[in-house]
């Protein structure tokens, strides 16, 4: 356990006792921050904590304490949260907000068997450069979309009406994407048009934008808050997730009557969005005329620029990169034009495989051969991409053999 990045420190820090807690969780915080992570997890293990925090989309192990301080450095979080230190039996979700060019945090505790779990998320202030670190403040220019598909998004943003939706995982950046066309909206309307948000929760402040922040205890998520929103005089609404069929009808209507929508939708890949609004029960008709695209993005681990390895499969392994062989990470996307054989694919209500054949038409390719295209030109490796997404050839596979 010495050789992990944190033990020494925590270690010294550890034998200053009760007193020292309050210091001791500002250093961690402080230092996780300056590390890059975009979280840290404290962990309940065997009587202690186990702080691990993730990296470049990657988890890893950055020290181990044990004892009775345990529960007073989580105490210690929820006081600085502004949570309820007597309630141990039940979730929640607090804020700690940084000092002047400091990372905002948002704490989430969770009840365990063993004690409560700590997750703290790290939000960068104007950060640069695209890795774990939060939702920094990129340009629509910067994040890494290929030139085609680039242009083809600022047309779609430049429309009054119409849908641009983002599809990929959890961590794979579409916050930061959505936020970038904010801007975009921003920038290019010079404050003649009315941009709102409708999010779970508010990741950053933009100028010129209008927030909101869901509320379900209140009787304030999604489709309430939209409902209500349509009755402001909004032009663009970001609402970050169509989770449910009543969001998803009221954000197509909301498309079809003048607004444009920007928003997510877990799917596997960009097509099967479309077949995900027609089981919410959008009718086949509406998502043709409403969507305009969808653009589907991961987020790939970087070959580190100190020690690449000597073929494009191999990361080698530094101290600038912790010995992982990356440091940082490049966006994989892809943009999904919604027109010709496709959309007459969507009004037949085609299945997954016409859907992917319709889309193969228009020259949409799929992630995995993007990703291959960097790992030829060196920027990653073929291990990372598969980390990240599912091989192609093993797609066809699992279609075939369904």
């Amino acid at each position: 356990m010495a050789t992990l990045p944190l033990q020494a420190e925590l270690d010294r820090r550890w034998a200053g006792g009760a007193d020292g807690v309050p210091e001791l969780v500002d250093w961690l915080l402080a230092e996780t921050s300056r590390s890059g992570a975009s979280d840290l997890h404290l962990e309940p293990r065997d009587g202690g904590l186990l702080f691990r925090w993730r990296r470049d989309g990657c988890l890893a192990d950055a020290g181990v304490e044990r004892g009775p301080l345990c529960s007073n450095v989580v105490q210690r979080i929820k006081v600085l949260a502004g949570l309820l230190t007597y309630r141990t039996d039940i979730p929640q979700d607090g804020r700690i907000g940084g000092a002047e060019g400091g990372a905002d945090m948002r704490i989430s505790v969770y009840p365990t068997v063993q004690g409560e779990k700590v997750v703290v998320r790290f939000f960068q202030k104007g950060a640069g450069g695209r890795g774990g670190e939060g939702v920094p403040d990129w340009t629509l220019d910067a994040l890494g979309l290929e030139p085609r598909d680039l242009a083809r998004l600022d047309g779609f943003l430049g429309r009054p009406q119409g849908m641009v939706l983002l599809t990929g995982p959890a961590g794979s950046g579409k916050t930061t994407t959505l936020y970038a066309c904010l801007r975009r909206l921003v920038e290019a309307s010079r404050g003649t048009r009315q941009i709102v948000t409708i999010e779970d929760p508010v990741e950053r402040i933009i100028p010129g934008v209008t927030h909101t922040e869901l509320k379900p205890v209140a009787g304030l998520d999604y489709p309430a808050a939209l409902k209500a929103l349509l009755r402001q005089d909004p032009e663009v609404i970001m609402i970050g997730e169509v989770r449910d069929g009543e969001t998803a009808q009221v954000a197509v209507q909301a498309a079809l009557t003048g607004h444009l929508i920007l928003s997510t939708v877990h799917a596997p890949s960009a097509p099967e969005v479309l077949l995900r609004l027609l089981h919410l029960g959008v009718e086949p008709y509406l998502v043709a005329s409403v969507v305009s695209a969808v653009v589907e993005q991961r987020l790939a681990r970087k070959r580190c620029d100190a020690c690449q390895g000597p073929a494009p499969a191999e990361a080698a392994g530094c101290a600038r990169c912790a010995g992982t062989g990356y440091r940082g990470r490049l966006l994989l996307a892809e943009l999904l034009p919604i027109e010709g054989a496709l959309r007459e694919a969507i009004l037949t209500r085609a299945d997954r495989l016409p859907l992917l054949n319709a889309a193969a038409s228009l020259c949409w390719r799929g992630l995995w051969a993007r990703g291959v295209e960097k790992v030829s030109a060196g920027s990653t490796t073929e291990a990372e991409l598969r980390r990240v997404l599912v091989p192609a050839a093993e797609t066809e596979r699992t279609e075939s053999r369904g």
